[in-house]
């Protein structure tokens, strides 16, 4: 009879498959586990400010902006070293702030913990660049001869202070009647040219007598002249069908060339614009 109980004290120990190699590969990756863990914990830690890249804010003079903030421990304060800049934290992690004047001004921003983030603040003017692609001039008065017509063209066109590719840079320094903003005017004549011509501007919203919008003006100084040009929409009078809407700078020149042509109804010039830009 058989002995239901197995003997194994004579039995080799079972061999365990697993060599040094494949040690050391499991011990890799269970500390790297443990490190990216680690790494993204500190990563969630660390103060930083959404959507900012090289710890640079650039806001506008006459506008309100904020950041938020992200990581530490929650608790935030900031302190400004500038009397440019008025900051008002009205959220528990976001600071809107107010620009008082132009300039560069630097925020520190810190939790409980004791982290800390520096924030530069760079306060500028608005800036528009307003750049011309096409002139025109109309002239219409019945008594006039077809040739005094051509004339004052010529004459018309002769009083816009740029060419095709001209620019005028509008530099808002006043903003403080959101119906009238002014500031300094920078006029560029040419493309290729170096020349720059100085003067200040205002920029007036004009309304019918209902209070409704009707049109831009821009009332220009510069040289000891003033000119008033009109934004409003340009219609291109040799096309039959528009894609899209082009805007023009328009100047009513009619008292100024009258007394050399009474006959003239109607003459002004048409700078269509190619391209309205922020800088």
């Amino acid at each position: 009879m058989h002995s239901l109980i197995t003997d194994y004290s004579h039995n080799p120990k079972p061999k365990i498959n697993m060599n040094l190699k494949t040690i050391t590969w499991i011990l890799f990756l269970f500390i790297s586990t443990l490190s990216l863990v680690s790494c993204d914990k500190e990563k969630e830690d660390v103060l930083s400010i959404n959507e900012i890249d090289g710890n640079t804010f650039k806001m506008h003079y006459g506008s309100k902006g904020g950041i938020t903030i992200l990581g530490g421990d929650g608790n935030y304060s900031f302190s400004c070293d500038s009397p440019l800049l008025k900051g008002e934290m009205t959220y528990k992690n976001y600071i809107l702030f107010e620009p008082l004047g132009v300039g560069d001004a630097t925020v520190t921003i810190k939790d409980q913990s004791g982290k800390s983030y520096i924030l530069k603040v760079i306060i500028s003017y608005e800036t528009e660049r307003i750049t011309i692609a096409k002139l025109d001039a109309t002239v219409i008065g019945d008594n006039m001869t077809v040739g005094a017509q051509k004339e004052l063209k010529e004459k018309a066109l002769a009083t816009i202070p740029v060419k095709v590719g001209g620019s005028y840079k509008f530099v808002y320094t006043k903003l403080d009647n959101p119906e009238k903003f002014e500031g300094s005017i920078f006029i560029y004549p040419d493309k290729e040219s170096n020349e720059v011509i100085e003067g200040t501007f205002a920029r007036e919203i004009i309304k019918q007598e209902d209070g409704s919008y009707f049109y831009i003006a821009y009332h220009m100084h510069y040289k000891d002249s003033d000119r008033t040009f009109i934004q409003t929409i340009y219609n291109e009078p040799t096309s039959k069908s528009v894609q899209y809407r082009l805007y023009q700078f328009g100047e009513d020149l009619k008292e100024k060339f009258q007394s050399a042509y009474p006959n003239v109804e109607q003459v002004y010039t048409s700078q269509i614009i190619g391209e309205i830009k922020a800088e």
